[in-house]
């Protein structure tokens, strides 16, 4: 007769091999994302992320329209917009609000809180960093410091063209003006180039990625950049550069290094 061969210290052993992988996976992902800070207590969200290098498009139940940035979060409470248009940023992203009435638009991040009736503006405000920037396209806004300054809690009213510079550590928040034309370019999802010297394009894509770029090298080419670029990913973008410039690339989950 066969003698029966005992499986359980086989199966033990597969199961705590699953365990242990299972683990490292939930390590890693919770290494590149945390719950923002301020969502409300006992309150149910359905959270909207993006991958690193990509943009994402999402249409809200009231039909606004949001384009996140890669390694961003987007919280909509679970019953918006009947309990209200709130919603909660950690991260960057265009939104294109329609009005609904007497129901406000309030988007709110660590560092700034706006409200707008109907509109096109961008906002970057990442928990981990001290600053914040708000672009108004169209439309108009109030917005405000979303935490109590011992300074200065007046509001500012802004215009299509006009912007706020905040950092949370200085308690800083000022109002200035900005180029409409890039920021339209930058929602149409395309970067345009004339004669563009190459670091300043490489800070475009950085600032529009979401990414950090580590240019290296010592024969970056003298001339500028010239065309129009169109990506949804920052892989396409870096080859259809590459194939142009003539540079190599190499994607990390933590930066992007280019090397000539």
């Amino acid at each position: 007769m066969k003698k029966r061969r005992n499986w359980q210290p086989v199966a033990l052993a597969l199961i705590m091999v699953m365990l242990i992988a299972s683990g490292v996976l939930y390590y890693t992902a919770s290494r590149h994302h945390t719950s923002s800070s301020i969502l409300e207590t006992g309150r149910q969200y359905t959270v909207y992320q993006c991958p690193y290098g990509e943009r994402k498009t999402i249409t809200l139940a009231d039909s606004t329209t949001v384009l996140l940035n890669s390694r961003s979060s987007l919280y909509v409470p679970a019953d918006y917009p009947k309990s209200g248009r709130n919603v909660i940023l950690d991260g960057e992203a265009f939104f294109r609000v329609h009005n609904m009435g007497n129901e406000a638009f309030v988007l709110t991040t660590d560092k700034l809180k706006t409200v707008s009736a109907e509109g096109t503006f961008r906002m970057r405000s990442l928990e981990k960093q001290s600053g914040a920037t708000f672009y108004l396209l169209s439309g108009a806004a109030l917005v405000t410091k979303s935490y109590h300054s011992t300074t200065d809690n007046q509001p500012e009213n802004l215009l299509g063209g006009e912007m706020i510079l905040a950092n949370k550590d200085i308690d800083l928040m000022e109002k200035e003006t900005f180029p409409l034309a890039e920021q339209q370019d930058c929602l149409e999802g395309k970067l345009v180039f004339n004669n563009t010297p190459v670091h300043t394009v490489f800070k475009k894509i950085e600032d529009w990625f979401g990414v950090e770029m580590v240019v290296q090298g010592r024969d970056t080419p003298p001339q500028g950049i010239s065309g129009v670029f169109h990506s949804d990913s920052l892989q396409d973008m870096l080859k259809a550069l590459g194939d142009s410039v003539d540079f190599s690339y190499r994607i990390t989950r933590e930066k992007v290094v280019i090397r000539f």
